[in-house]
């Protein structure tokens, strides 16, 4: 794979991961789903399932294909610029790691015997992703592969009026 085809398809993971937060956040309102049909419910759990599932592929597997750690050039600057952005120490954010991926093993990828699942809080997510997403952009895009591709605020603020229209539409 190229460096240009690897920097695409983290891209594409980010937007994936991005997207999906997106549309889960915004079925939610002052902490209750907008719509309780059993398929809106469905819809909005599924979309908690496919970024966690993206976000894994990013930051929850150090040896996975797609990992921050493959991809950028400096390691250290990046994750030490990331912690910092988020405000975590590392502890915390490994902490998060293992929340995410306990959730996604225990109840996305398969249905283990735990009782009470405990989806991840989302900012963290968002923030990471939307890190890594701008940080290629601006530090890895050496060969300017990616002109067209707006910020990652710009690409959450369309999905979200995007999906503000959906819910508005359906009410």
């Amino acid at each position: 794979m190229t460096r240009r085809e690897h920097l695409h398809r983290v891209f594409i993971i980010c937007c994936h991961c991005l997207r999906n937060i997106v549309f889960y956040k915004a079925g939610w309102r002052k902490g209750s789903l907008i719509f309780r049909a059993f398929f809106w419910i469905t819809v909005n759990g599924n979309f908690m399932d496919i970024c966690v599932l993206e976000w894994c592929k990013l930051f929850g597997d150090s040896r996975g294909k797609h990992s921050w750690q493959k991809v950028v050039s400096d390691p250290e600057l990046f994750y030490s610029a990331l912690l910092h952005h988020l405000s975590l120490t590392e502890a915390d954010f490994k902490a998060y790691i293992d929340a995410v991926r306990d959730y996604r093993d225990k109840f996305v990828a398969h249905l283990d015997s735990a009782e009470i699942m405990r989806p991840p809080v989302l900012d963290v997510m968002k923030g990471s992703t939307a890190y890594l997403y701008d940080y290629l952009l601006s530090h890895e895009d050496k060969g300017d592969y990616f002109t067209e591709w707006r910020s990652s605020a710009l690409f959450f603020e369309a999905h979200q009026e995007m999906a503000n229209q959906i819910y508005r539409c359906k009410r």
